[in-house]
């Protein structure tokens, strides 16, 4: 679709006008009954629904002062000169296009594909109580979830969409709280307090949406759910990989550029995974921070309209102006009173404000023992490290103590030996490194229904297997 070229070389002439916001709101209004939530589909979009949409945005007052002059008397038929005007406007550049309903061959209107587009942006920006918390989020779990269910190659690749919109979700919220502090600046420079737009955000916005999101429909929720769903998709075997794989190159070409001659069901799930920890690890700590910036950049804002508060009505204000009106002897003897009354004040910071306090300057510095080095303190020294290192193994450690138990073939956490606490703590490290970079080439992990329990600890089973395309590469480690 190309622009500025004949049939709509002047598409966006209508949003230039004076009176864009009344457009724009028409285009919206215009969507949301013909393709939005409410629509009625059996009803045809016509001249006089269009009329009836501009002359119900034209009974705004805000958005009358547009169009009309304020002190002159507007008649109907002067409203409707003027909606059919618009409607002619939008139909000459593009926005609307005549339509011949092929049932009864009555002639109609309808949103151009143009129109359509555009016009559902200015919807989506003024429809946030139409969406719901971690939608794409939840989209992608229940896809997975369908996924594992029925093996459908559409259902992964429609995880995978829906995963790379949750960063956006995240983001757009983001935007959302730097765009009311843009506005709370603009209300502060105008001397104004945005008391009733923080209200609305908080009996609203937040009480209502943001609440429930960071708490009890949190992204870290869902997170988990999706990384077990990963898990069993990673664990399928090599049979319904192949075949899986097969059916994805034929869905969406496009993987066989991206995966590199990796598998592209693996390729998926690696994907999925880090987007969705992109939104958890990145995003989310993001979307509280500028939060927290908004109501504390307001909370300062009303903190010094309360107490710097000089206008002409405060008792401040009242105060200044009556001292004005006073004569002059009687004004500069009420000022000497002041100046000696003042004059015995101390003005001194608060301590919390001090990095130190003056009891703490004038206060002589304890003098400390001798630092001595001796067998005792050194044999202590080891003591206290060698403790700190007893347990300490890296994800490459644990692999190398797993992997010669896997030669035989898949093994269970409840089958590996835990004779010592050394082995203890390699089996309660043993999912994590597999599902650690390295251990991913290595290793496959998959949850089992029952439990291992020790004398140390009791977990959740799983069956640990090498990866078959990578068995070069355990030998190779196991060498090194």
């Amino acid at each position: 679709m190309q622009f500025f070229i004949p049939p709509r070389e002047h598409f966006f002439r209508p949003l230039t006008h004076d009176n864009r916001e009344l457009c724009a709101l028409v285009l919206r209004k215009l969507h949301e009954r013909v393709h939005g939530a409410n629509a009625d589909y059996a009803e045809v979009l016509n001249r006089e629904l269009v009329l009836e949409v501009i002359l119900h945005v034209l009974a705004d007052p805000a958005l009358r002062t547009m169009v009309f002059e304020n002190e002159r008397v507007i008649g109907a038929e002067e409203e409707r000169s003027y909606a059919s005007d618009l409607l002619r406007k939008l139909k000459e550049h593009g926005w609307l296009e005549d339509y011949r309903d092929p049932i009864d061959l009555r002639p109609t209107l309808k949103l151009s594909r143009a129109g359509k587009a555009f016009s559902e942006t200015f919807a989506d920006l003024d429809d946030s109580r139409a969406k719901t918390r971690q939608r794409n989020m939840r989209s992608a779990r229940k896809a997975l979830a369908a996924f594992i269910a029925t093996r459908d190659a559409d259902e992964l690749l429609d995880a995978h969409e829906f995963a790379s919109r949750v960063v956006q979700d995240l983001q757009d919220d983001i935007e959302y709280f730097r765009h009311l502090i843009q506005s709370l600046t603009r209300e502060a420079l105008a001397q104004k307090v945005a008391w009733n737009e923080f209200n609305d955000f908080i009996e609203k916005r937040f009480a209502r949406e943001y609440a429930v999101r960071l708490v009890a429909d949190s992204a870290e929720r869902h997170r988990g759910q999706i990384n077990e769903a990963l898990e069993d998709v990673r664990a399928l075997d090599g049979e319904q990989r192949a075949g899986l794989d097969a059916h994805l190159l034929q869905r969406a070409p496009w993987l066989e550029q991206m995966a590199q001659g990796r598998s592209p069901m693996l390729w998926l799930a690696d994907r999925i995974e880090s987007m969705v920890d992109a939104a958890c690890g990145l995003k989310l700590p993001m979307l509280r921070s500028e939060m927290n910036n908004y109501v504390r950049r307001f909370t300062s804002l009303l903190r010094q309209a309360l107490s710097l508060d000089y206008g002409a009505e405060s008792p401040l204000g009242r105060t200044m102006a009556w001292l004005k009106e006073q004569p002059g002897p009687a004004r500069e003897g009420l000022l000497d009173v002041l100046a000696r009354r003042l004059a015995t004040a101390e003005i001194r910071l608060p301590g919390g404000v001090l990095r130190w306090t003056v009891r703490d300057r004038e206060s002589e510095a304890v003098a400390q023992a001798p630092l001595v080095v001796d067998e005792a303190s050194r044999l202590n020294a080891l003591l206290r490290r060698a403790e700190a290192e007893a347990f300490a193994f890296s994800d490459q450690q644990v692999l190398q103590g797993l992997l010669p138990h896997l030669q035989g073939g898949p093994i269970t956490l409840a089958a590996l030996p835990v004779d010592t606490a050394e082995d203890a703590v390699r089996v309660l490290h043993a999912v994590g490194a597999a599902r650690s970079a390295e251990g991913r080439r290595l290793i496959q992990a998959r949850k089992m229904a029952g439990q291992v329990s020790t004398t140390y600890f009791q977990a959740d089973d799983y069956e640990l297997r090498v990866e078959p395309q990578d068995e070069m590469d355990v030998t190779s480690s196991r060498r090194h």
